[in-house]
């Protein structure tokens, strides 16, 4: 049937885009998983341990700089934990201000 009439040679098709996109795949779900578990732990300390929001916030910086290290991130990776820790200083620290 079709098989007998194919153009096809086994080892000749290129991979090379499919190897970029499973690369890319892998890449986004390391990050992602990584920055999602840093997303739970933050709340976690705070509200669910009684953690101050300051200590709660050490601690997940900690735990992000030991996950880059464990798996093996780029350096975008420490520059997006230290944005997004001043960015969660300033707001945490606003809205304890206006809390009292």
């Amino acid at each position: 049937m079709a098989a007998e009439h194919s153009d096809y040679v086994r080892g000749t098709m290129e991979v090379e885009g499919h190897k970029k996109t499973f690369g890319g795949f892998m890449g986004l779900t390391v990050y992602g998983g990584a920055a999602l578990a840093l997303v739970v732990i933050y709340p976690t300390l705070v509200f669910g341990v009684n953690m101050s929001w300051l200590a709660a916030l050490i601690t997940t910086v900690i735990l992000g700089v030991v996950l880059g290290l464990a798996l093996k991130l780029k350096g975008g990776w420490y520059a997006a934990l230290v944005a997004s820790a001043v960015f969660i200083a300033i707001a945490s620290a606003l809205l304890a201000a206006l809390h009292g």
